[in-house]
């Protein structure tokens, strides 16, 4: 019987690369790390491969690897497509069986791998995004705060130094703020309890009847 002739390889699929020579074949991931394979699992991935989404029947793809399917028993091709499917998830790379067809392998396109990568820095970038955000928060609530504290200030400021005086006049006894005082005329006649302003004027609080 002849020995089907190997030729050597380095053949990459999708993130990682098959190498083969005449002493034996590896599948070489992304990390670097190997996994070795068969000659013949070598030539069944290389058709594959060289096919990608295409369907190869079994019969093409014993002869790829086998060289004479007469030679080979019947589980040889699910069992070297089993081995290369252990090594090949890892790489997220597929093999698909094709009922009463064959099979078909599935590689994820180059750019859905590049993808990874911007989502990778996007969920490390979020955290610092967000501590952006609290921090401008804080100086709006900062910001309010001082203004709140301001206008307080000034009006507890104006407003605590107020003295209110009451002074009797008659039957008529005015309160109002200290330095604003009534005219005599204002209040002649006049009974009661009665709050002056400068700006309001004299208000009646309470109604007093004469005796």
């Amino acid at each position: 019987m002849m020995k089907k002739m190997i030729d050597e390889l380095s053949l990459p699929i999708g993130s990682c690369r098959l190498e083969r020579s005449e002493s034996g074949a590896q599948v070489i991931l992304e990390n670097e790390k190997a996994f070795s394979i068969t000659l013949p699992e070598s030539c069944i991935l290389q058709k594959l491969s060289e096919n990608k989404g295409e369907v190869i029947t079994k019969h093409d793809l014993i002869v790829a690897a086998w060289g004479r399917p007469e030679i080979i028993g019947s589980n040889s091709l699910p069992v070297a497509i089993t081995n290369l499917r252990k090594v090949l998830e890892i790489s997220n790379i597929k093999i698909t069986n094709v009922p009463r067809r064959g099979y078909k392998i599935d590689i994820p396109e180059a750019e859905e791998v590049a993808d990874v990568e911007p989502t990778r820095e996007h969920v490390a970038l979020a955290p610092l995004e967000q501590r952006n955000h609290g921090l401008e928060q804080v100086k709006v609530y900062g910001a309010l705060l001082t203004l709140l504290f301001s206008a307080y200030a000034a009006i507890y400021t104006t407003f605590s130094w107020v003295k209110v005086e009451c002074q009797q006049y008659g039957e008529a006894t005015i309160c109002s703020i200290q330095g604003e005082q009534p005219s005599r005329e204002q209040v002649v006649g006049k009974a009661g309890r009665f709050y002056y302003s400068d700006q309001s004027g004299l208000m009646e609080v309470s109604h007093g009847s004469r005796s």
